[in-house]
């Protein structure tokens, strides 16, 4: 697996953001490559630590070769982010700060084996976690052309997907698509040849958040790290795509939010109605000097958001 064109992003806001205590606990809840998680652990005391977490088996033995020198400091756990009560020994207001980098990694990307890329004549698998029944394949021999349609809308921002939909309805009437290539092969006519590219990423891209139910694992990750949080621990998370984004922020702002009763009763509910407060007024985004080092950063941004005390 290819990991020497890696690069973390916005690894310095992260660093500055989310590390509020050098002994604290923190989690990275999609590790990755684990280089984000090899810098925190850098910027941590000898009594700080790591958990990481990832949804891919590979990315995980990856991650537990480049971490090997923090042995005693990092431990490893095959789940997804959204099951943070299946990490063993993790308690309630424990953690100092959790990392959530969205989307995928590079590794994954530029594997030639898992069909994240029109780059690779792959089957179409595109699952972050291989233990899962639903592959690329499985779910565009058989999803609903409506189904199929929305998720082009919402993850792709194809306005008008109805003939790439009739397209891969017809094209797996005849014959099931099985690979990347034949996914192409019956689509890339529709697309302008000098933005085809472009067009071939989005396509993916809705597939493989559709088939992981990646906006569906966000939400119900988020409201499960203010139980973990402790006081004054924080939640940074980086994403990479507007739905992803709008759904951070619209976290944060209704957990931000008071109650809307007078002062004198919101008083008295001490603070029970806002759990968190936001740290960055807007979105972080990459400087140009970060994006000309690593165009996949062009897209990222950047919330965080601390946990309120009301003792």
């Amino acid at each position: 697996m290819k990991q020497n064109q890696h690069i973390p992003v916005l690894a310095g806001k992260v660093l500055e953001l989310l590390i509020t205590d050098r002994s604290g606990q923190y989690l990275d809840g999609t590790c990755g490559f684990g280089m984000h998680s090899a810098l925190i652990l850098k910027e941590l005391s000898s009594e700080g630590t790591v958990i990481c977490i990832d949804r891919d088996v590979k990315m995980l033995q990856v991650a537990k070769e480049n971490l090997k020198q923090f042995t005693d400091r990092v431990t490893f756990h095959h789940c997804s982010y959204d099951e943070l009560e299946q990490v063993p020994g993790l308690k309630e207001n424990s953690l100092s700060g959790v990392f959530f980098d969205n989307g995928m990694c590079s590794g994954q990307l530029d594997d030639e084996q898992r069909g994240f890329s029109y780059r690779f004549d792959a089957p179409l698998d595109m699952r972050f976690d291989q233990t899962s029944p639903v592959t690329a394949e499985k779910y565009l021999n058989s999803v609903s052309p409506g189904e199929l349609a929305e998720a082009l809308k919402s993850f792709g921002d194809f306005l008008r997907p109805r003939k790439l939909v009739e397209r891969i309805i017809d094209h797996r009437e005849h014959t099931p698509l099985r690979s990347v290539g034949d996914l192409i092969s019956c689509v890339e006519d529709i697309f302008p040849k000098a933005s085809r590219n472009k067009h071939l990423s989005r396509l993916l891209q809705s597939i493989r958040m559709a088939i992981n139910n990646e906006t569906e694992t966000l939400d119900r990750a988020l409201p499960k790290t203010v139980k973990y949080l402790k006081p004054g621990g924080r939640l940074v998370v980086i994403s990479y795509h507007s739905q992803e984004d709008r759904r951070v922020k619209r976290f944060i702002r209704q957990s931000s939010r008071e109650s809307g009763f007078p002062p004198e009763i919101e008083a008295g509910m001490k603070g029970k109605s806002r759990t968190l407060r936001s740290v960055t007024r807007r979105a972080v985004k990459p400087a140009a000097d970060e994006i000309e080092r690593n165009p996949r950063a062009r897209s990222a941004r950047l919330r965080v958001a601390e946990k309120l005390s009301f003792s």
